[in-house]
């Protein structure tokens, strides 16, 4: 930095550069923070689907084992 009498600060470019060098730096965490939730939230979309389907076959398999059962104690339905 360069101090003028009238007590001015102004940067030099020296300083803009490391001021332009700190910003990307910045911005680059930045971007690997969003992207890493990006990733995090696709993955876990992912794993939900799997366990939504998982869940639907589960609840067909209950129903017909709930329908054996009707049949087996006689309360079926003619």
């Amino acid at each position: 930095m360069v101090r003028y009498s009238s007590d001015r600060v102004r940067l030099a470019p020296a300083d803009w550069g490391g001021l332009c060098s700190l910003a990307l730096a910045i911005l680059t965490l930045v971007g690997a923070t969003l992207w890493n939730v990006w990733d995090l939230s696709t993955t876990s979309r992912e794993r939900l689907a799997r366990v939504e389907a998982e869940l639907a076959h589960l609840q067909a398999d209950v129903s017909l084992l709930k329908s054996d059962v009707r049949v087996l104690t006689g309360r079926g339905r003619p």
